[in-house]
């Protein structure tokens, strides 16, 4: 365990707490409990590069409302995968997408809710923008040869701040510059008090 992110780690499991909606699941904070999370999130925490607290938490809970897909490599080089967004929720699924080394990412993305919505991604160095009218299909395809962390989001009106936020993984060695890590932020038991003015 000791190899776990446990910030991330408690946040999925607070998220699962709060989508099972039951005083009883209060209990998935034990620390005896969290040797029982998800294998799947344990192996994608031990691989993903160091980040820092708040980004981790994101990550648990990303996993906890969205889950993780792997994406399929076809014969022809290029690796696929299928994302959703359900009728009346904010969310993606799968919100996690891994992809087992860089190249070409291809999804095919169905927007089941009645409301706009669009996939906004990076891809070499770049952006790409697939907008999803109400009940509608489509592929977006993106190029992605650095390992690393890709946000990607909906960039409709709030969407993203009310959750439709996820992140693909490209397995492989993390340079510096694609990492997420960003400075550490001071921690309010950190802070020291003021120095009393000096009297001369």
């Amino acid at each position: 365990m000791s190899k776990w992110r446990l910030p991330a780690l408690i946040g999925f499991s607070i998220a699962s707490a709060m989508t099972l909606g039951s005083c009883d699941y209060a209990g998935l904070l034990r620390p005896d409990v969290l040797a029982q999370l998800d294998p799947e999130m344990v192996a994608l925490m031990n691989e993903l590069p160091n980040m820092d607290e708040p980004n981790e938490a994101l990550v648990g809970r990303l996993f906890a409302t969205g889950g993780l897909s792997r994406s399929q490599l076809g014969p022809d080089g290029i690796m696929r995968d299928r994302v959703r967004v359900p009728k009346d929720e904010y969310l993606w699924y799968p919100a996690i997408i891994t992809m087992a080394r860089p190249g070409t990412l291809e999804l095919d993305v169905t927007n089941e809710d009645h409301r706009v919505h669009a996939v906004n991604i990076q891809s070499s160095g770049s952006r790409q923008l697939l907008r999803l009218p109400a009940a509608t299909r489509g592929v977006i395809r993106v190029q992605l040869d650095t390992p690393g962390m890709y946000w990607f989001g909906c960039p409709v009106e709030n969407h993203g701040t009310r959750g439709m936020l996820g992140f693909v993984f490209v397995k492989g060695e993390v340079p510096p510059e694609a990492r997420l890590d960003r400075p550490r932020q001071p921690q309010a038991g950190n802070r020291r008090p003021p120095r009393a003015p000096h009297n001369h």
